[in-house]
């Protein structure tokens, strides 16, 4: 689909949907007044508006993955296709009950294809969509993105994986290791439930620590302890959680407190040993921990 026909999908969504949810009328009549001059200021505010709704109305999954749609609509209009792009990933990962979801999903790797020049990223949602959604209304276009010599999307991601790091070098391939970590999160945002879901989020955390993406690595480990708490690996992802605002970030009140949530939790784990031992010198240089087996040995 060329895109001046999907903006004109996205522009004409305002005007068919603008009734619902809203009382008062003043979310629909700023979004009469954003259809007909679509500016920064207005944008913002009604993206406020509708994020006052979310905020008010935390359990209406529906309404909640519309004005999310309609907020990334907005973005896409002024050209902020990122901020489009991140504003859908939250419908789907929050309200992914929504008859919105399969929408959201091609809306994004619509923008990835089109207008982020990410083929890559693009491919990876379009084949998650095929699998988790082969009834959409877009299954023939879905359908059309996808030649018939393409690998399955596990096996394209495995490849991925393999070319994060430069083999002669040493070093990381940037757009490689986002299309990697994005791939398997977006997997696990669009197909929930799949067996590979949370294996794939795991590798994804671990990516994303290991090329310094940390305040990536501690969302995708938040959601892969909270999500899939049954997981064999979702103990490690709580520690790491733990370990990464701990070592990586210098952030040791937050990193404490999910320290002694881990033993609490799970204090016959094998990680719970290092996690004593990371609790007690919280905070401490190298040295300081050397220094203090020093001064035991000699006390001994």
């Amino acid at each position: 689909m060329k895109f001046y026909a999907f903006l004109f999908l996205v522009a004409g969504f305002f005007t068919l949907q603008s009734c619902g949810g809203d009382q008062n009328g003043s979310i629909a009549q700023l979004e009469a007044k954003v259809e007909e001059n679509p500016t920064p200021e207005d944008a913002d505010a009604l993206i406020g508006m509708y994020r006052e709704y979310i905020d008010s109305n935390p359990n209406d999954v529906e309404q909640n993955s519309r004005y999310l749609y309609r907020a990334a609509g907005l973005m896409f209009r002024l050209n902020r296709f990122n901020d489009a792009s991140n504003l859908l990933k939250e419908a789907i990962r929050d309200y992914y009950g929504s008859s919105q979801t399969a929408n959201n999903a091609y809306f994004m790797a619509t923008i990835q294809e089109e207008k982020l020049n990410n083929p890559v990223l693009a491919t990876s949602i379009y084949q998650a969509l095929s699998k988790a959604f082969p009834s959409f209304e877009k299954a023939a276009e879905v359908s059309a993105k996808l030649t018939p010599d393409l690998p399955a999307i596990t096996t394209r991601i495995d490849t991925l994986a393999k070319g994060i790091f430069d083999l002669n070098s040493g070093r990381v391939n940037r757009r490689t290791a986002t299309n990697f970590i994005e791939s398997c999160d977006l997997y696990s945002l669009i197909l929930p439930a799949d067996a590979a879901s949370p294996e794939l989020l795991h590798k994804a955390g671990e990516a994303a620590r290991a090329t310094r993406a940390f305040n990536s690595a501690l969302e995708i480990y938040d959601r892969l302890y909270q999500r899939y708490p049954e997981f064999e690996k979702a103990p490690q992802a709580l520690f790491l959680m733990a370990f990464t605002l701990d070592n990586d970030l210098q952030r040791h009140e937050e990193a404490k407190e999910l320290y002694e949530t881990f033993l609490a939790k799970y204090p016959n784990d094998d990680f719970a040993d290092d996690t004593q031992f990371l609790l007690q010198n919280l905070g401490k240089t190298d040295e300081e921990i050397i220094q203090s087996f020093e001064d035991k040995s000699e006390a001994q």
